[in-house]
């Protein structure tokens, strides 16, 4: 076992070096903003497939090219309302465009996944047609312009709604 003497220091040495560099660490952080990002206004809805409401759907609020920030997310609840939340888990959106997308997993029958249970631990699959799923910057399949004062959408989706051409390229 080597001592801190092998190294060539003494143990006041050792704790000077130690301290310098805590405070050296603690004083570089010091002053600096860390940048909010942008301001967040409202954004919530109804979403909906084949005109019926859709239940535990995860949206995406994927910002278009030019649209600052993140973006966001919401969980449709029993009635396909929901409210968008950023990531940081505040609620609300940046103002911008926005491709939305949609997922819905579910068991293999189609049943919802119980609350509170480990999906690591079971087979899932997505219920949603896959042009929904995907978001392509230059093919916007379902948008949303989320406004200064906030917003409200309803999403009405199809499950036979088809592709544009180019949209999983």
């Amino acid at each position: 076992m080597r001592t801190f003497k092998q190294f060539g220091l003494n143990l006041s040495a050792t704790s000077t070096l130690l301290a310098s560099c805590l405070l050296l660490g603690l004083a570089s952080g010091c002053g600096e903003k860390v940048d909010p990002g942008p301001p967040l206004v409202p954004v919530s809805g109804i979403v909906y497939m084949d005109g019926k409401p859709l239940v535990k759907a995860t949206l995406m609020f994927n910002p278009t090219p030019g649209t600052k920030g993140n973006g966001g997310f919401a969980v449709s609840d029993q009635e396909g309302k929901f409210t968008v939340t950023d990531y940081s888990g505040k609620p609300g959106c940046p103002v911008g465009d926005y491709g939305v997308t949609f997922s819905q997993m579910t068991l293999p029958d189609g049943s919802p996944i119980p609350d509170g249970a480990d999906r690591g631990k079971m087979d899932i699959v997505e219920k949603m047609p896959p042009v929904y799923t995907v978001f392509n910057p230059n093919i916007i399949v379902q948008g949303a312009k989320v406004e200064p004062g906030g917003s409200t959408f309803d999403f009405q989706l199809s499950s036979k709604m088809r592709p544009p051409h180019g949209l999983f390229q």
